[in-house]
């Protein structure tokens, strides 16, 4: 039976994206280790981040701010005994800049673990933050895969801003949500996207939802992520 390497740090910003991660870590642990559990099979620490306050100091522009509580977060993590750190968010992984500088831990990242699934020839969509398109870390994954990354225009990328922060990093997602994400979609779809990666941990309350009417796969940055952290703590292969 193959048995936990690795503790995974979880850097959270939510409480239903904490709980997706440890749902989906849980799940795949188990899966690895060959056993129907116990259900905490994995062991990992978990730092939640002050979520409202992160994202004031984005607004105001307060980066190095942002920055510093990621990096308190990542430092606790450490201390507290992780092996490798799992930022859960795509817009709070554009902010680990100083904390990859202070702490001598690995980063286990969202986007390469977007492009390990098996997914349709062609280029790929993001549906993400505008913190986190413009963070540039999924166009680097991009490139390393070989793989060509198409975005969303402004006008669309500022509305999923807006039913983002404005609904769904609170737990809930109006109609007027959904249809907003759809469009966002059906817009990378015509670009050309064979796949799209739903590039906010968030999206993953509505991906199930949104993958019913998506005219190409979705990949859920969440559940890919989760799924590749379980795999690097139980192997102890975090490449």
């Amino acid at each position: 039976m193959l048995t936990q390497k690795l503790v995974p740090g979880i850097v959270g910003i939510s409480t239903y994206v904490d709980f997706a991660y440890q749902k989906a870590m849980q799940l795949a642990a188990v899966a690895a280790a060959g056993t129907s559990g116990p259900i905490n099979q994995l062991r990992s620490v978990t730092v939640t981040l002050d979520f409202n306050l992160l994202l004031g100091n984005l607004q105001s522009g307060l980066r190095d701010a942002a920055e510093e509580q990621v990096t308190v977060a990542v430092q606790g993590l450490a201390a507290a005994g992780a092996d490798f750190i799992v930022v859960t968010s795509g817009t709070t992984s554009t902010l680990t800049a100083k904390a990859r500088e202070r702490v001598a831990k690995p980063f286990l990242d969202i986007a390469d673990a977007c492009f390990k699934p098996q997914r349709p020839a062609g280029p790929v969509g993001l549906l993400s933050t505008t913190y986190a398109a413009a963070g540039g870390f999924f166009q680097s994954a991009a490139r390393r895969h070989d793989v060509s990354l198409v975005l969303p225009q402004p006008d669309t990328a500022k509305r999923v801003d807006e039913a983002i922060f404005g609904e769904l990093v609170r737990g809930s997602a109006s109609d007027r949500s959904l249809r907003i994400f759809r469009a966002a979609l059906d817009e990378l779809t015509a670009q050309g996207a064979a796949s799209i990666i739903l590039g906010n941990t968030d999206l993953t309350l509505v991906a199930e939802a949104l993958q019913k009417t998506a005219a190409v796969p979705l990949i859920d940055s969440t559940t890919a992520h989760a799924t590749r952290a379980a795999h690097a703590a139980m192997t102890g292969a975090l490449e």
